[in-house]
């Protein structure tokens, strides 16, 4: 079987067991890469040695460690199924190790540039009111951008201050957002169009009615360079800095695993918990044992 094909039967397999469609195209993206340098050989001919210089000439391209681990992590789901499926007989993606990427601080958007993209709505136009109840929404629930756009009028409760958004694997979940966010939604839901179907967020661009991922991520950069922001102000810098703020302010890592709808803890740890010296002083002065205390101090 070429290895195309192989991809192929992954791909259904995978909508079948009630993947997204996001996550199918992941796999196809990831290892059409492997499809184009191999030259679509059949997979039981594929060696460990084809599958070892792959990787080898994607670190020559100087891709990072997270896209090459994500591209490890779809070559091994790939010749475990077809493993499982008995297609191939021998599986050499046992012995491809998974790159343990370097665990960096993630880059969240600075308060200071988050409060200069506020200001860029004061106007307070129609786009500005949508957009700064979008900014405000990405920043008080740390939710990715596709539950974002998927967010539908009928699932958004501005009384209880929560949300049911719709993100990887098709699972739904509630967010949770303060009062300041509920009046920003509250006034946008004032002024939005009646006729642009059942969607929180519409767009006002050609014919689409919904506001996409590289709508909101297109209206972030451009308030971004408005605003004259330095850092990143991307969607998932709000997540980064959401999760980040929950932490530092003493939040526990399996009420913001829930939160931020990890699949584990242990996700949760790989990408946000990770602290520079400076974090871990303050947080050692704040939680230790004896913080406070003058134990051993002699006053004579």
């Amino acid at each position: 079987m070429r290895l195309s094909d192989a991809i192929d039967k992954l791909a259904i397999a995978t909508r079948a067991e009630g993947r997204s469609p996001r996550t199918i195209q992941a796999y196809r993206e990831k290892l059409g890469h492997l499809v184009r340098a191999l030259g679509d050989p059949l997979i039981e001919a594929v060696t460990v040695d084809d599958l070892r210089r792959f990787l080898a000439g994607q670190r020559d391209k100087g891709l990072s460690e997270f896209t090459i681990k994500s591209r490890v992590r779809a070559i091994k789901r790939l010749w475990n199924f077809a493993e499982a499926e008995g297609i191939i007989t021998e599986n050499p993606a046992r012995r491809i190790q998974t790159p343990a990427p370097k665990r960096e601080t993630p880059k969240g958007i600075e308060w200071g540039d988050f409060v200069a993209l506020l200001k860029t709505t004061e106007a307070g136009d129609v786009l500005d009111l949508r957009d700064r109840a979008i900014i405000l929404f990405l920043a008080d629930t740390g939710c990715r951008v596709g539950g974002l756009c998927g967010l539908e009028l009928d699932a958004l409760d501005l009384e209880r201050r929560r949300a049911l958004v719709t993100e990887k694997r098709g699972k739904p979940r509630f967010v949770f957002f303060q009062e300041s966010t509920a009046r920003a939604l509250a006034t946008w839901l004032q002024v939005r169009p009646g006729d642009r179907g059942p969607g929180v967020w519409v767009s006002f661009k050609g014919g689409c009615q919904r506001l996409t991922p590289s709508g909101v991520y297109n209206m972030l950069v451009a308030r971004g360079e408005q605003a004259g922001c330095k850092g990143p102000v991307n969607p998932h810098a709000f997540r980064h800095a959401f999760a980040r703020a929950y932490l530092t302010r003493g939040g526990d890592l399996g009420t913001l695993s829930n939160i931020l709808g990890h699949s584990s803890v242990a996700v949760t740890v790989e990408y946000y918990a990770v602290f520079n010296v400076d974090e871990l002083q303050r947080q050692h002065a704040r939680y230790s044992p004896i913080a406070g205390l003058e134990v051993g101090r002699n006053d004579n």
